[in-house]
């Protein structure tokens, strides 16, 4: 993604592909196997030991890291569900979400306003050229979106003096393979339970793990895990010290089921048997050493 605003720019494409893809009915989330309720189950179990809800774990963060007032910034919003959730959920906080999509933020305006939510407000931005006011906000929210930011250097340092004494950033974003294009272990590895643990019960999209060629993704979305694996580097980097950090794996799970979690019925308990599966080889695979995190959730805060 870069600045320039002409016709054709990397930025003019990621502009057109969210617009198209968060148009759709399910705002694009058809291929995300992180929609399965037993994937998110299995994470939730990794990250925090229960059950709970991702998005109730931000609200109790935010809960326990803030005070009534607090201002709190959420870069990357896209239909801003999330955003309108947080907002409901904690009435006594301000909100601000952004988006690079003009028309898909006026949708998410819309929505709010529909839904009663009053303490949110949403501006045009580019994460990659982010400016944002000193010591104006007490939480930074990274929510699925800090993985399409290309000048990762100067998003941390804006976030940094934008924090408040005290403020902290709270993530759960994807940080494995830059573009996607999957580690051999995890080519290797993703195969082999393709064949032997996924069993033809039933139509999948993929039978051997597919990555996207860089050339397509590039011409589809410049931005998709555009320096994923950099993220936290860049963070530690940019004089921010990790609170807390959870693991949530999903280095096996994402390139199985990508494109193909659909296929798997959450009421089919033979589905729900290969899913299990699934979790049990990815944590033996991440407890000798041959996978690791694909997804990462944290709390940072300036040293």
């Amino acid at each position: 993604m870069t600045s320039a605003d002409q016709p054709g720019t990397p930025r003019d494409r990621v502009v057109e592909y969210w617009s198209e893809r968060h148009a759709r009915s399910d705002h694009g989330k058809h291929d995300n196997f992180l929609s399965h309720p037993l994937v998110q189950g299995y994470v939730s179990l990794r990250a925090f030991g229960n059950l709970t809800p991702h998005l109730d774990a931000v609200i109790t963060q935010i809960r326990e890291r803030t005070q009534a007032g607090a201002r709190i910034y959420s870069p990357g919003c896209g239909p801003a569900d999330k955003e309108i959730a947080l907002a409901k959920a904690l009435p006594d906080r301000h909100f601000v979400a952004s988006d690079i999509t003009p028309t898909v933020l006026a949708g998410a305006t819309e929505d709010a306003v529909r839904r009663g939510v009053h303490n949110l407000e949403f501006t045009v931005a580019d994460f990659n050229q982010l400016s944002l006011e000193p010591r104006s906000l007490d939480a930074v929210l990274g929510l699925g979106s800090i993985h399409h930011v290309e000048a990762l250097e100067r998003f941390w340092a804006e976030v940094r003096d934008a924090l408040r004494p005290g403020g902290v950033v709270l993530a759960q974003e994807f940080v494995g393979p830059n573009r996607m294009q999957w580690r051999p272990a995890q080519v290797e590895h993703g195969n082999r339970v393709l064949r032997d643990l996924v069993p033809r019960i039933h139509k999948v999209h993929h039978q051997e793990v597919v990555m996207t060629p860089v050339g397509e993704m590039l011409r589809l979305d410049p931005s998709e895990a555009v320096r994923s694996e950099d993220i936290l580097a860049t963070c530690k980097a940019a004089g921010f010290t990790i609170l807390g950090y959870a693991s949530a794996g999903c280095a096996l799970l994402q390139p199985v089921l990508m494109n193909q979690v659909h296929t798997f019925d959450p009421r089919n308990f033979d589905h729900n048997l290969v899913l299990m599966q699934l979790f049990a080889e990815e944590d033996r695979l991440m407890k000798s050493g041959i996978l690791h995190d694909d997804f990462a959730m944290w709390v940072a805060a300036p040293a």
